[in-house]
């Protein structure tokens, strides 16, 4: 129902989102070292056993507890089956305790969405109507608490809601493109983007913009920051031009 909401929230990466704030522990920096290797699950899992030590000796530790729900969104997401929702779940739990200790800080706010796009798409159709009105809340608060945070990943998962959602729970194709286009004038090269961007044009009959959008993707030269990111959604824009522009198609 909310299919590839994940790709959406996968997109943060080793910042901290902690400029002028309080210097961060030791824990938590080595944590951010391990996600930098995040294409291995291991290191991903050894973040995690950092953080979680971390938020056992304090519980008011918002910089563990929501890089936790962002950590288990990226394992999640790379998890098998019977793996995937437990993990999710556990990234919504920590997402929970970050926003009850620091509701006015955007990654709490964030990552919590993310999960529950994870499982709302896991769920299927039922738990993705269940689930997207909060899905939606929690994007909008990020738009208003940062609205470039990653990339302007907030208005680029409101643009996919619009894009997945029926029309009774505010589906609207053409109103993604216009959100997912203003994403991309933001940000021009986020790849994720243009790959939404291209589902969107698709499905309003803007083929050949679709076409040009995937191939565009392919092109881009890989971002160190955003490495695993970019692979994924360059191998997404690989299936769907296989898919969609078939040769003589």
């Amino acid at each position: 129902m909310l299919g590839c909401l994940h790709a959406a929230q996968a997109l943060g990466a080793a910042s901290d989102g902690t400029t002028g704030r309080a210097s961060i522990s030791i824990q938590v920096r080595k944590a951010d070292d391990y996600y930098l290797g995040r294409q291995d699950l291991a290191n991903v899992s050894k973040g995690v056993s950092l953080l979680r030590d971390a938020v056992a000796a304090n519980p008011q530790d918002y910089e563990s507890w929501w890089r936790l729900s962002k950590f288990y969104n990226y394992w999640g997401r790379h998890a098998p089956g019977g793996e995937k929702v437990k993990l999710l779940r556990a990234g919504v739990e920590a997402g929970k305790k970050a926003v009850a200790v620091e509701p006015g800080r955007v990654e709490g706010h964030f990552w919590l969405g993310a999960n529950y796009g994870l499982i709302a798409e896991e769920g299927g159709l039922l738990d993705g109507l269940r689930l997207i009105d909060t899905i939606r809340r929690e994007m909008e608060t990020v738009l208003k608490l940062d609205p470039d945070y990653e990339e302007a990943s907030g208005l680029r998962t409101l643009g996919r809601i619009c894009y997945r959602a029926p029309f009774f729970k505010g589906g609207d194709k053409h109103r993604s493109v216009q959100l997912l286009e203003d994403c991309l004038r933001r940000f021009p090269e986020n790849s994720l983007t243009m790959l939404y961007l291209a589902d969107s044009y698709q499905a309003v009959g803007r083929h050949q913009e679709a076409r040009q959008m995937l191939e565009k993707i392919l092109q881009l030269c890989p971002d160190p920051e955003y490495g695993p990111e970019l692979a994924d959604n360059q191998a997404g824009a690989r299936e769907a031009l296989a898919k969609n522009f078939r040769a003589g198609k």
